[in-house]
């Protein structure tokens, strides 16, 4: 699992909470450019439209963010797969 994109969601929309724009798109541009598969590209979509909610005025924006942020973390539980690991050679001694 790729802690990763879930600790800049989380910075994502603490920058959004707080108006802080070009931080969130810059933190947007970090994730495309990292993602690894169609998985975590979902995720950071995903997370761009949780800081987009998270700037509205809702009553229960908590249930959204918390829906959000569930469904994310299945996409990235999702991208391991359960493979393990290839062999990638002859140690070298």
């Amino acid at each position: 699992m790729d802690f990763t994109f879930l600790i800049i969601v989380i910075l994502m929309l603490l920058a959004a909470q707080s108006g802080n724009l070009p931080i969130v798109i810059a933190l947007f541009a970090l994730m495309l450019v990292v993602a690894k598969n169609k998985y975590l590209m979902l995720a950071a979509f995903i997370g761009l439209i949780l800081a987009g909610v998270s700037t509205l005025n809702l009553e229960n924006k908590s249930i959204y963010m918390m829906g959000g942020l569930f469904l994310i973390i299945i996409l990235l539980a999702k991208t391991d797969g359960g493979a393990p690991p290839q062999y990638s050679g002859g140690g070298y001694y």
